[in-house]
């Protein structure tokens, strides 16, 4: 049976539905941890540092008064990030750590448009002995991952390019991954759905 051109379109169609949806389904939930803080870039060497950062606020899965917890004005470091080899916005994997409180593996830390969106932790490790809910919620609801997301805003103004030597201020939050029922549940109806057309059509 010969396929038409409008059936194989759909085929791709549907192909690609079904990976946009996993892609979008991994969302980013409660808890939040906000901070602020400043970057310098070196083009020379192509090294991002930070100095003075430090988590300043928390939305908690229920949103209740987060003043108690102690991570509060912790100090965030995010390890040696340097670029790659020609001054792109694709940086090294790197130590990510909210000190006293925290690890993590820093992972796809890529800047577009003066914005990290959405770098990746993994292997988190708790520091802290159990003493912040932050953490309590980050681990339940992340199972040991969590994202991180950042903004630059450079002192000479306009986009953070990473092209030249350059510094400004930071703003940024780690959150928890959306669960993987949910990502499965989304990405499984799609594929379903794209099966049934396929034993229909093709």
């Amino acid at each position: 049976m010969k396929t038409s051109h409008a059936k194989i379109s759909m085929f791709f169609v549907l192909l690609t539905s079904v990976i946009l949806l996993s892609t979008t389904a991994s969302a980013q939930v409660e808890p939040y941890l906000y901070f602020g803080g400043n970057y310098q870039y070196d083009a020379a060497d192509k090294l991002l540092t930070f100095t003075d950062n430090y988590a300043d606020w928390i939305d908690y899965i229920d949103y209740s008064d987060p003043s108690s917890d102690p991570i509060l004005g912790a100090a965030l470091s995010f390890g040696t990030l340097t670029n790659s080899g020609s001054n792109t916005l694709v940086f090294s994997s790197s130590t990510f750590t909210v000190e006293g409180y925290f690890t993590a593996t820093l992972d796809n830390f890529v800047v577009n448009n003066s914005e990290l969106m959405w770098g990746s932790l993994s292997n988190i490790q708790r520091l802290d002995g159990g003493s912040s809910q932050y953490v309590d919620e980050l681990l339940s609801n992340g199972g040991g991952r969590g994202n991180i997301y950042m903004s630059f805003t450079p002192v000479v103004g306009g986009t953070e390019n990473f092209t030249a030597n350059s510094s400004g201020a930071i703003g940024g939050m780690v959150a928890a991954p959306e669960p993987i029922s949910t990502i499965l549940f989304v990405t499984g109806g799609a594929t379903l759905a794209f099966r049934s057309y396929r034993k229909k059509r093709i």
